[in-house]
């Protein structure tokens, strides 16, 4: 794999901890570049980011008139489709926010003017 970089993610009061290979954090890097999006807290593979940021710069381009909703819709029925449900996905400029979430499936980034949190959540079923 090639030289690898410590990460660490404070989410909430856990730290998760692991490595990631250059080429790795090149990628991802380059994409967010591209897509003109910051990553502000992360606890979800590489792949799966670039995923999300495509499908909100994709959705947002393609929005005659800005909505937040929309852009929020979108990234939650793609990511429940692609990787099972229950995602959350919340839209905004400003709002404050404090929730539970799946392991390694958690991000938080920005685009343009927006702030977009991505979370999964387990479902359970409950007994009658």
């Amino acid at each position: 794999m090639g030289e690898g970089r410590k990460w660490k993610s404070h989410i909430g009061k856990g730290v998760v901890e692991g490595r990631k290979s250059v080429s790795q954090i090149e990628t991802l890097c380059s994409v967010s570049a591209c897509l003109q999006v910051k990553v502000l807290v992360a606890d979800m593979p590489n792949l799966m980011q670039v995923h999300a940021f495509r499908c909100a710069r994709r959705t947002y381009d393609s929005l005659e008139q800005f909505s937040s909703k929309h852009i929020a819709h979108n990234v939650k029925k793609e990511f429940d489709k692609a990787y099972g449900p229950v995602w959350h996905c919340i839209v905004g400029s400003s709002f404050g926010s404090f929730v539970t979430h799946a392991t390694g499936c958690f991000l938080y980034f920005s685009m343009e003017n927006l702030h977009i949190l991505l979370f999964k959540t387990k479902v359970k079923k409950v007994l009658d």
